[in-house]
């Protein structure tokens, strides 16, 4: 009795292993935002061809309705918060957007978009456009869609993917030398 006591719950763990592993490899980037993704990010700003100096508002676009979504926006607000050193003389003010109040993103020159906005990224994509705001995330499928200029990964390794009709569509350029950094979409 033991014996398939025991047999059952290393079947069921293993079971839950593989449905972990299943899923991580069914979502390009799971991971919040954090402050390495972040860094990885704004290392790309000095790279337009219109610098961002000064003080600038970072748009931080969430899914209220999504806790996963609300809490990776506080995360990210919360490590601008506590003294983010941004490239340059840049210093950035973190806000909080709500997908139903993109009118907010208008004050802002960049914006992360957080996990689990798919549903999102045409009235998100249409925003940045009219604003010429450069939108990055970790969700790797805003990219992909062409509707994030910059997808950013610092785990497992760092890499920077560039929707280039994302970029002209929101009027955003960078150096030549940039296109060398990137993997393009």
């Amino acid at each position: 009795m033991l014996k398939c006591k025991t047999g059952a719950m290393l079947f069921r763990s293993l079971q839950m292993l593989a449905t972990g592993i299943i899923l991580l490899a069914a979502c390009p980037v799971c991971a919040a935002t954090d402050q390495a993704d972040l860094s990885v990010g704004m290392k790309t700003l000095p790279l337009l061809t219109t610098k961002i100096t000064g003080v600038a508002t970072l748009a931080i676009v969430y899914d209220p309705d999504n806790p996963t979504s609300k809490e990776e926006a506080d995360g990210i607000k919360a490590v601008l918060d506590s003294g983010f050193e941004a490239p340059g003389d840049l210093k950035l003010i973190g806000a909080l957007v709500p997908v139903g109040n993109l009118g907010k993103m208008a004050r802002s020159r960049i914006a992360i978009l957080t996990g689990g906005l798919s549903a999102y990224y045409d009235a998100i994509s249409a925003a940045a456009e009219n604003n010429s705001i450069l939108t990055m995330s970790t969700d790797l499928n805003c990219v992909k869609s062409n509707k994030c200029v910059l997808g950013i990964a610092s785990k497992p390794r760092v890499e920077i993917y560039f929707s280039k009709a994302a970029a002209d569509a929101a009027k955003i350029s960078f150096a030549e030398a940039f296109t060398m950094l990137v993997k393009l979409i």
